[in-house]
């Protein structure tokens, strides 16, 4: 017997509350997205595919572990320390040095031309479509804010703008008069 919690929507069941807002923001994605898509179909295969167009346009950029990556690495070396399998031997006595070491595989660095060759043949295999690969690649900056519609953004009060701003000026303030002591203290010894 398990106890888990639902995020309901309109009679829908997330099982995360991502999923749930992702659910609340479809229809604001689709509207910007149909409105310069012309039409309905290829707004809801752009929604469908959303995930690997946003990987096609990652292509050759480096990828750092995130904190819920490094979560989830944590979560499945516990599960194999716990699980006293045998066969897992290897990874159970090197768990603290396998999560402390975690690297995504490195990627080959590329110029502009190769990352939209290798973006135009991602989006191409992707669609079946070497047209809409290119009206794609055109229009990525479009897509990719219309995929956050509906992205609540949190405001930052203005008392704490005004205390980063504060802080920013002392901390200038304090480096200008480290520099210019050092400067002093440089022309005395000339």
């Amino acid at each position: 017997m398990q106890i888990q919690q639902v995020f309901t929507v309109n009679g829908h069941n997330f099982t995360t509350k991502a999923e749930a807002l992702n659910f609340m923001r479809r229809p604001k994605v689709l509207e910007a997205l149909e409105a310069f898509t012309e039409g309905k179909e290829l707004a809801e295969w752009l929604i469908s595919n959303e995930d690997d167009v946003k990987a096609a346009f990652d292509i050759g950029t480096i990828s750092r572990v995130t904190k819920s990556e490094f979560n989830a690495l944590t979560k499945a070396l516990t599960a194999i320390i716990e699980s006293d399998n045998k066969d897992f031997k290897f990874v159970i006595d090197n768990a603290e040095a396998i999560k402390e070491s975690f690297r995504w595989p490195t990627v080959k660095r590329m110029n502009d031309e190769e990352k939209a060759f290798a973006i135009k043949n991602t989006l191409v295999a992707l669609s079946n479509n070497e047209e809409l690969a290119d009206w794609i690649m055109v229009n990525k900056d479009v897509i990719l804010e219309a995929y956050q519609a509906g992205v609540e953004k949190r405001q930052v009060s203005p008392k704490a703008a005004e205390a980063l701003a504060a802080y920013r000026d002392a901390k200038k303030a304090e480096k200008e008069a480290k520099e210019a002591e050092k400067l002093a203290e440089e022309n005395q010894s000339i």
